[in-house]
């Protein structure tokens, strides 16, 4: 018998043994005495940290997840541990699916890499050379934006806040409808702010469903996928293209701390972006061939496209460290480590790679933005960051001020959204950068002139540019320092626009009662041309504030888009008629001889009506 079908059964029958001993085994530990990790621990001693940690962190919580663990290639440890469903006892096995959440994007940036290895794109080359007549391409001519920089996450678009997510079984509009009837604005010009962005993410991987002829699914089924042998990974918005996984999903249920999420799985028309969704085998296996650098790499077919993977593609402003390399941030632990950590609306997966000992960890679970046990795991693979402070600091109070996340929408009807998620900071004692208004909550602490920490322990940079802009750099955001001025000037007309509404509505209600008791008593009311106009008025304030309030919820549930444009012309309505009010106010309301109470009513409304147009400005309703 041949000598290389010997062996090949060999191996196919160890393969069987291997995975009916997994399959028996809820977690199992490798031997792998000769690797050392990046921390300093050998595999041996890995597995029992390890282990440690997970049981430890099980006293406190009812969640489920995976961990697993390779180095060179080698499994070092492979662990799945609680509940995918605590309420009907069901046990995290080897089938169970977990959502990969921002993690998704590493899919995305590794079928640009394909396309450009083909000479199908330029990573450096406008992207709207590579985008089809339309809507897209019209948005993005003259703003020289290339791949690379929806790579490094930094084209200045925004994050899209509609259409992110829709409930189960709602139907969802194929991808480039969705990233059309969402387009952001561009606030910063390319290359200048880094911001995670789903909506980015997600017009890459169009223009490689464009450029390839075939659906995004399709393409990453043939060319990941299938060489990778990843048969129970779907990533289609239902999850239909690999029914296995959609069954799964339906036994796992997701958790906030100890407390079951209500809506517990949700479609997102941005697939691309957060819709990947399968069992920890499959994701590690993914994972850990980004760390095959040479010409054997099942991803790449040139060993330059492999080699070249972790190659800085982004370093710091104003330093030469590493921020970013072909859409993999680089965290700041004992050594430098590649990765995402992927949150989406219910679960948590992370992927963290050290490509010089080719050491690979995902964490996958199926707890809403876990961060405690991953924290803790990632330290043991790869060390503790070394953090120190300088002893003497000056010159610190230019960071205070507001800021803004780079992905904030800070013009247009969602400006709303931008201001609430705005940082007031000021500067302690201890040389924190702490939100007075929470509190004197602290966020941010200063190591020394470039070094920044957040106080849950992510590592980053700050830097003052020349014109007095400030930017606080975490690996996947900038918190961009924003106009105090008109900050708080939105900060003041958001608490006027409140009080409009209490006053406006009260008046309504008031009149609403007065008119019923005069028909009941027969009575008449005092004679005024105007109070009709003061009435109308009235009622306009309070729709307008209820109008804000529900684009509002529409933004925080990632409505649809047309939910919150259809508002538009309710701003412009009520601007309009304040506007007119407060010509018949000055015309004739000011001077009608009524009660001085009426008169003094009037005036209020008057007030409130300036507030409204200013409220509308303020924050681009309008426009």
């Amino acid at each position: 018998m041949n000598f290389t079908k010997v062996k090949n059964i060999c191996k196919a029958g160890l393969g069987v043994a291997l995975s009916a001993l997994i399959l028996c085994s809820p977690v199992m530990a490798y031997a792998q005495n000769d690797a050392v990790l990046p921390s300093g621990l050998s595999a041996s001693e890995a597995q029992t940290v390890l282990e440690d940690i997970i049981n430890s962190e099980m006293q406190i919580t009812v969640t489920g997840g995976a961990v697993r663990l390779s180095v060179g290639g080698e499994m070092v440890y492979s662990g799945n541990y609680g509940h995918a469903d605590v309420e009907n006892s069901i046990i995290v096995d080897e089938n169970t699916v977990f959502e990969w959440g921002t993690a998704s994007h590493l899919l995305i940036w590794v079928t640009v890499l394909q396309l450009a290895e083909d000479g199908m794109i330029d990573l450096d080359t406008d992207i709207t050379n590579y985008l089809p007549e339309g809507d897209l391409k019209e948005e993005f001519d003259g703003k020289g934006v290339t791949l690379m920089h929806l790579m490094n996450y930094s084209s200045g678009y925004h994050d899209s806040f509609s259409e992110k997510i829709v409930p189960q079984g709602s139907a969802y509009a194929s991808l480039e409808e969705t990233l059309i009837n969402n387009m952001p604005k561009q606030t910063y010009a390319a290359g200048n702010v880094v911001a995670l962005s789903d909506w980015s993410a997600a017009l890459a991987a169009y223009i490689v469903e464009y450029v390839s002829g075939v659906s995004y699914a399709d393409y990453v089924k043939e060319n990941i996928f299938t060489p990778l042998a990843m048969e129970k990974t779907a990533l289609l918005p239902d999850l239909s293209d690999n029914e296995t996984v959609m069954n799964a999903r339906k036994e796992v249920k997701s958790y906030s701390g100890n407390i079951a999420l209500a809506n517990n799985f949700y479609h997102v028309p941005l697939y691309p972006a957060g819709m990947v969704t399968g069992t920890a085998d499959d994701f590690h296996k993914f994972a850990a061939e980004l760390l095959v650098q040479d010409g054997s790499s099942k991803l790449f077919d040139k060993a330059e496209t492999a080699e070249a993977l972790f190659d800085t593609t982004l370093a710091y402003t104003g330093l030469e460290e590493a921020r970013i390399a072909h859409g993999m941030f680089v965290y700041r632990l004992g050594v430098p480590v590649y990765g995402v950590s992927g949150v989406s609306m219910t679960q948590t997966a992370y992927v963290y790679m050290e490509p010089e000992s080719k050491t690979c960890l995902t964490y996958m679970t199926n707890e809403y933005n876990e961060t405690k046990l991953g924290t803790k795991i990632a330290e043991a693979v790869f060390g503790a960051p070394e953090v120190t402070k300088a002893p003497e600091l000056s010159g610190l109070r230019v960071y205070e001020g507001v800021y803004v996340a780079g992905n904030s929408v800070i013009d247009g009807k969602a400006t709303f959204s931008g201001f609430m998620s705005a940082l007031f900071l000021t500067l302690n004692d201890q040389n924190q950068l702490i939100m007075p208004m929470l509190g004197k909550l602290p966020m941010f602490a200063i190591l020394d002139e470039s070094n920044i920490m957040l106080t849950e322990g992510s590592l980053g940079h700050m830097y003052a540019y020349n014109d007095g802009t400030t930017v606080i750099m975490m690996p996947t955001m900038d918190y961009v320092s924003y106009s105090a001025f008109t900050y708080w000037m939105q900060a003041i007309a958001l608490i006027a626009m409140l009080v409009g509404y209490f006053y406006s509505s009260l008046v309504v209600l008031v009149a609403i009662f007065g008119f019923i008791m005069r028909k009941i008593n027969k009575s008449k009311l005092e004679e005024s041309k105007f109070r009709k106009y003061h009435y109308i008025q009235c009622l306009n304030v309070t729709l307008f504030s209820l109008v804000f309030a529900f684009m509002t919820l529409m933004l925080m549930s990632s409505a649809p888009m047309a939910s919150v444009k259809s508002t538009g012309i309710m701003y412009w309505l009520g601007s309009v008629m304040s506007l007119i009010y407060m010509v018949f106010f000055w015309k004739s309301g000011r001077t009608e001889k009524v009660s001085k109470k009426a008169k003094i009513l009037y005036w209020i409304t008057a007030v409130f009506s300036v507030i409204t147009v200013a409220f509308a400005l303020l924050f681009g309703l309008i426009f």
